[in-house]
């Protein structure tokens, strides 16, 4: 069986070779030649090299992505700082805001702000002089204002930014006149003694000691009560 089918496998064979070599003669040209021409493309028009598409495009990218010019941005250095003088003149309207709530705006009857030695003047009007209870008021009425500006401040309770001690007086002078406006006492506060109180660091009674020891009379100071 083996030889018989030999032949035939040969002859198959031959075809197959046969068939291959008329298909590489078509044209007139040979194989060799037919098969190496359409491998090549023309030098004329390459593509263009990596090198060459990053070029192209990076220089456009780079000028629209440029950032804008530094002098355009406010930053929080380039806001203008208070003075001194104004950032008093806001904490007298805050001490004379802090009357009105007490319903007591009447009793201011002059303030003055010298931010060149941090001080502030405040002259009260008592109400009766011969009212124990309401002289105690008139005169726990500062101490117990500048105390809560105090802590305003150095809490920044209020929500603003620039806040801090430096608009309050390191010194509250008041001045006590009788409804005749005659000086009846004069006292002071200072900011450190607020301050601790404000902390927890002194109780009321230690923080009213302090303001009660720079009591000086007046013309007008009595003790005659009703």
């Amino acid at each position: 069986m083996i030889k018989t089918n030999a032949p035939y496998s040969v002859a198959a064979m031959a075809l197959l070779i046969m068939s291959a070599g008329c298909s590489g003669f078509v044209g007139g040209s040979g194989p060799t030649e037919q098969t190496t021409v359409p491998t090549q493309t023309p030098e004329a028009t390459p593509d263009p090299t990596p090198e060459a598409t990053e070029t192209l495009t990076s220089e456009p990218t780079a000028k629209a992505t440029e950032p804008s010019k530094p002098e355009s941005i406010e930053t929080e250095s380039d806001r203008q700082e208070l003075t001194k003088t104004e950032k008093f003149a806001e904490f007298d309207e805050d001490m004379h805001r802090m009357y009105r709530i007490t319903n007591r705006s009447g009793a201011l009857e002059e303030t003055k702000t010298f931010p060149e030695n941090g001080t502030y003047h405040m002259t009260v009007e008592m109400r009766d002089t011969t009212n124990r209870t309401k002289t105690v008021t008139d005169r726990r009425d500062p101490i117990l204002n500048y105390y809560a500006l105090v802590a305003n401040y150095n809490d920044n309770t209020r929500g603003f930014d620039e806040e801090d001690h430096t608009y309050i007086p390191d010194t509250v002078n008041i001045t006590f006149v009788t409804e005749d406006g005659e000086v009846f006492e004069t006292r002071y506060i200072k900011y450190v003694w607020a301050w601790k109180y404000s902390t927890g660091d002194w109780s009321m009674v230690v923080y009213a000691g302090k303001y009660a020891g720079t009591v000086e009379k007046g013309p007008g100071y009595h003790e005659k009560w009703k």
